[in-house]
């Protein structure tokens, strides 16, 4: 319990911290909702032939995520969200699920991950974006610190178990003269 105190103490310390970050935190959470912003960019990969498998990986690290997060661990750990727990009014609306670990970061660092082994140039900025909508789930109310971070350790290993899984189709698809 000592842990959630810590915790609560930097989510209140968040808490109107500023207006104008409402709207950045807003703004941040909505794009990555159902990793919307991240799946686009992955078809958009695919598009192009060179960047295909990159495509191919944030896909498929997304959904390793998301099985990970949404289906084996929400339903196990079952926590309660911050705004269940303190004196404080999210100002977005509460999803039904439970609060560890977070899918918006999960889904964030599965993408960016993927992307940055693939494109670093692209990998770098994509981190920097997810590390903000980790930060927006804890200053919207809706995460504890330690959700974010579980999310981000989840969404990291899915990107590194897709990028393994992606690279060894496309070898065995060239090595079959695919």
């Amino acid at each position: 319990m000592a842990q959630d105190v810590d915790e609560a103490s930097i989510i209140t310390w968040m808490q109107g911290a500023s207006p104008a970050l409402d709207g950045i935190m807003l703004s941040t959470t909505a794009v990555a909702t159902y990793a919307a912003l991240w799946l686009i960019l992955a078809f958009a990969l695919i598009c192009f032939p060179e960047h295909r498998e990159a495509g191919i990986a944030i896909i498929v690290s997304v959904a390793i995520a998301f099985v990970v997060t949404d289906l084996v661990l929400k339903p196990l750990v079952g926590r309660e969200r911050p705004f269940e727990v303190l004196d404080v009014v999210p100002i977005v609306d509460a999803p039904g699920s439970s609060s560890f670990p977070s899918g918006h970061t999960a889904y964030s660092f599965a993408a960016a991950t993927a992307l940055l082994l693939y494109e670093r140039r692209w990998g770098i900025p994509a981190l920097a974006f997810a590390c903000l909508v980790g930060v927006s789930r804890v200053y919207l109310c809706m995460h504890w610190p330690t959700d974010v971070l579980a999310g981000a350790m989840v969404g990291a290993a899915s990107a590194l178990v897709a990028v393994r899984l992606v690279r060894r189709s496309y070898v065995g698809d060239l090595e079959a003269g695919g």
